[in-house]
């Protein structure tokens, strides 16, 4: 099968997230069971195509991805012209192939749930009064009457985002053949949200190939680090790690704190989130620590210095940070709303909390810390399953019997037709 891979993220020029893990792991997955594999993806520094582990990987030099789709649809269709593929798939993130299918109508399109900005922004910015005012305004345009909007600059342009993006995904989630979810609560949630046919919703995993300097951290390591590994946006729970961290100091004086990922608004105009908890978790400097987006092959670095790992998401899909960190044998502390129940079977290779709750994770984390013996054995069994659930022959196999499904949609529907409005 020749399968093409649109996505703004892909390592190393883009891999500040989880979308470029898994078209990383996907990409290479496919190409190790003989199917011939294309990325199409941005740089914000240069363009050109060139093979990276058996993948040929186009770049185009874009650093908005709400202006990606353009330029890579182009480049697609060229592509194609000389390869024909026989499917493509893109993320619901942006509609980064959204331009490509236009230009290409008839190729079969698989889209791979992430989560929607409308979510993200919901989850970063969720505030009743703000809600309740996107809704007032989108009824006011329904009912042509002017709306009108009491909010500082910042929701104005938080507001005309969210509705223009969800719009923008949702339309593109309507011409895919077979919408991924790698998690069943977040195709359950958008099949209501989007209005979407449950029958085109296939539940597949993400895949995940661990490195082997991942697997071989030992798990019973000491050295009284415990990690934040992501982005650092409200969503993440980075608001509640820093009204923990006081209870976990108060018990353990001498652990660190590390906040690895780049910074994403804070609730402070003024500042990114990284200073925003610089500043309040300024009493306990000594024990805190920022160092920014690192690239994937640190990854295994930052993770054999690390005792803990703490996700404390309001909400998560299927993280990728909580595969890696189970690949080395890490202690988790995790919330229970999403993707990381199923990873870390219900709490029984892990520890889960309720998300908005810090005692909770200051407890677990506690816990962890107290009981060197069971850390250990907490990684070790999350490593064993992430090695018999996740591995690359299970998630191969559903992720080829879905694609099947899609080629075979499209071909019996033959080439869209847009829609307008």
């Amino acid at each position: 099968m020749k399968i093409a891979f649109i996505s703004f993220e892909y390592p190393p020029d883009t891999a500040d997230g989880g979308i470029a893990t898994y078209v990383h792991q996907a990409a290479r997955m496919l190409v190790s069971r003989g199917h011939h594999v294309e990325v199409f993806t941005s740089s914000p520094h240069r363009s050109g195509s060139a093979t990276e582990e058996d993948v040929l990987v186009h770049r185009v030099k874009e650093k908005d991805p709400w202006n990606f789709s353009g330029p890579i649809g182009q480049l697609f269709t060229q592509r194609h012209a000389i390869m024909g593929f026989d499917l493509l798939e893109g993320p619901e993130f942006c509609a980064d192939a959204r331009d490509a299918v236009r230009l290409v109508p008839d190729i079969p399109l698989v889209i791979k749930l992430h989560t929607p900005t409308l979510f993200l922004l919901r989850l970063n910015y969720h505030e009743k009064a703000i809600l309740k005012n996107i809704q007032h305004f989108a009824k006011a345009l329904c009912r042509r009457m002017r709306p009108s909007w009491g909010y500082n600059p910042l929701y104005e342009h938080i507001r005309l985002h969210a509705l223009k993006a969800n719009r923008i995904e949702r339309l593109h989630a309507l011409e895919a053949d077979v919408i991924a979810s790698p998690s069943r609560a977040l195709g359950r949630l958008l099949a209501k949200e989007w209005g979407l046919d449950q029958e085109v919703i296939d539940h597949v995993p993400y895949p995940y190939i661990p490195l082997e300097k991942l697997l071989k951290i030992p798990t019973d390591t000491n050295t009284g680090i415990v990690t934040f590994l992501g982005r650092l946006e409200k969503r993440k729970g980075v608001l509640d790690l820093a009204r923990a961290i006081p209870h976990v100091l108060k018990q353990h004086p001498g652990v660190r704190f590390s906040f690895v990922g780049a910074a994403e608004p804070s609730p402070d105009p003024g500042k990114d989130m990284r200073r925003y908890l610089e500043h309040r978790l300024r009493r306990y400097g000594n024990s805190i620590s920022f160092t920014g987006s690192v690239p994937s092959k640190s990854i295994p670095d930052v993770l054999s210095d690390t005792d803990i790992c703490v996700f404390p998401s309001i909400w998560e899909n299927f993280p990728c940070v909580c595969l890696e960190a189970m690949s080395a044998g890490r202690g988790i502390v995790a919330s229970n709303r999403g993707g990381m129940t199923d990873m870390l079977d219900s709490g029984r290779v892990g520890r889960l909390v309720p998300p908005g709750n810090p005692k909770e994770i200051a407890a677990a984390v506690i816990d962890l810390l107290g009981n060197p013996g069971l850390r250990s054995s907490l990684g070790q069994a999350a490593r064993n399953r992430l090695l018999s659930e996740y591995n690359a022959d299970t998630i191969s196999t559903l992720q080829i019997e879905s694609y099947q499904r899609a080629i075979a949609r499209r071909r019996a529907k033959g080439a869209r037709k847009w829609r307008s409005g």
